[in-house]
C-alpha cells in the first residue's frame, strides 16, 4: 500500500549550527518515491548556495548544487528518484547566516519494499 508522503524540515541557523537540514529517515521496510524536493532559504544573500543530496549511511551523495544569483530563493532536484530505508535527504546551506531559516520540502509516495522491488 502506498502512503501520500508530504513534509517540511524547518532549522534556525546558529553560530554552532552545521547548516543541514535532514529528513527523517525512511523507516524500515519502506521506499520513498520522491516526486519533489525543494531547499529553501528565504533570507538568501546573493552569493549564497545550496546543496541537496542523498545521505546513505555515512556517505553522501549530492544530487543538486546551485548558486543563489542563478537559483533564486531555493533549489530542487531535477527528477524524481527514490530514497531507501533508513536513508534521508539533506539539503546544505553552506553560506546561510545566524537567524537565517532554512527549509527542506519533499513530497513523494511512501511504499513497502516489496512493492517496489514488483515494480
Amino acid at each position: 500500500m502506498k502512503e501520500i508522503y508530504c513534509e517540511k524540515f524547518s532549522e534556525t541557523v546558529t553560530q554552532a549550527h552545521d547548516r543541514y537540514v535532514h529528513q527523517a529517515p525512511v523507516p524500515n521496510g519502506k521506499v520513498l518515491h520522491v516526486s519533489n524536493c525543494f531547499a529553501y532559504a528565504p533570507e538568501r544573500e546573493a552569493n549564497d548556495s545550496a546543496q541537496v543530496g542523498i545521505q546513505n549511511g555515512a556517505q553522501k551523495i549530492l544530487m543538486r548544487v546551485r548558486d543563489w544569483n542563478v537559483a533564486g530563493a531555493g533549489v530542487s532536484a531535477l527528477n524524481d528518484f527514490y530514497v531507501g530505508e533508513y536513508d534521508h535527504i539533506y539539503a546544505y546551506f553552506p553560506d546561510s547566516d545566524d537567524t537565517d531559516t532554512i527549509e527542506l520540502h519533499v513530497t513523494g509516495e511512501l511504499m513497502n519494499r516489496d512493492e517496489f522491488r514488483q515494480m
